[in-house]
């Protein structure tokens, strides 16, 4: 089952700083979460990332998974080349009640990790094989990321992030679900906020929907 998780201000540790460790990192990236990189070296895109403060890295020897104690993550990712070691760290990591992942042990872990569209930061497409074969979902993305850039266009872009703002906006203000719901469709109907929306002008949308809610209440 594909899910979108919800990781904003959770810990997430990545364990291993090699090629897959990277591609782990720059998975997260997007997700408003703490990512902690606990590896015994690193390359150089990593420490990039120390320096601009975008992950935390903690340099250590790793023999076992015993490390895993000292930290309350919400998941666990384990991408080292030692497959013995990944199987520890993730049996550990289920013992904690945590998320876990092994790069190279699709059986044991919680979930796969799809190769994802990811368009303006905004729209993610996952297409995943369930783990049976990475390198299909990667090629199947390929295919698929050019039509669905085509198809989800600028304005479906504004679309979301007006309906973000409204959402936030209306939340506090109307006491019901359906009284929210059927506010936030009435933005995306509205014709002044679809002429702003094709204008490119995002703050008058926001002021626009600001307006519609002041005649609610």
């Amino acid at each position: 089952m594909i899910i979108d998780l919800n990781l904003r201000g959770n810990l997430v540790i990545v364990v291993g700083g090699g090629n897959e460790g990277l591609k782990k990192v720059n998975t997260l990236l997007t997700q408003e979460c703490k990512i902690l990189l606990i590896s015994d070296s690193t390359n150089r895109q990593i420490q990039n990332y120390v320096k601009q403060k975008k992950i935390s890295f903690k340099k250590m020897r790793l023999v076992n998974a015993n490390f895993l104690k000292k930290y309350k993550p919400f998941m666990v990712l384990a991408t080292t080349d030692d497959k013995e070691l990944n199987r520890k760290i993730v049996e550990q990591a289920k013992s904690m009640r945590c998320y876990a992942y092994a790069a190279d042990d699709p059986e044991v872990s919680d979930f796969a990790f799809g190769s994802v569209i990811n368009i303006e930061d905004t729209v993610q497409i996952a297409v995943s094989t369930g783990g049976r074969s990475p390198a299909m979902a990667r090629k199947l993305k390929l295919q698929a990321e050019e039509i669905f850039k085509k198809v989800i266009k600028k304005e479906d872009i504004y679309h979301i992030k007006l309906q973000d703002f409204a959402r936030k906006a209306v939340k506090d203000k109307l006491p019901t679900f359906p009284e929210r719901k059927k506010f936030l469709y009435s933005v995306m109907n509205d014709n002044q906020v679809k002429q702003l929306i094709r204008d490119g002008n995002l703050k008058k949308a926001q002021k626009r929907v600001m307006a519609m809610l002041g005649d609610l209440i």
